[in-house]
């Protein structure tokens, strides 16, 4: 499992189901979880940069409510 942060939000990662091809992506700060699937096919750098930009969204989301 990686896990590293960014914004003060956690990012982990880590395999879902033995056989697929999927990783699931946890950005959390506090309380708040959010996840997404992501392909094994991808880099490191490509799920960072994914995890990175959905946090951004997420900020932008806090900032307009």
């Amino acid at each position: 499992m990686a896990r590293l942060s960014y914004k003060s939000y956690i990012i982990n990662l880590k395999p879902l189901r033995e056989g697929k091809s999927l990783w699931q992506l946890e950005i959390e700060r506090g309380n708040f979880v959010t996840t997404r699937s992501v392909g094994a096919e991808m880099t490191l750098k490509a799920v960072e940069n994914y995890a990175f930009n959905e946090i951004d969204k997420l900020i932008e989301q806090e900032k307009n409510t």
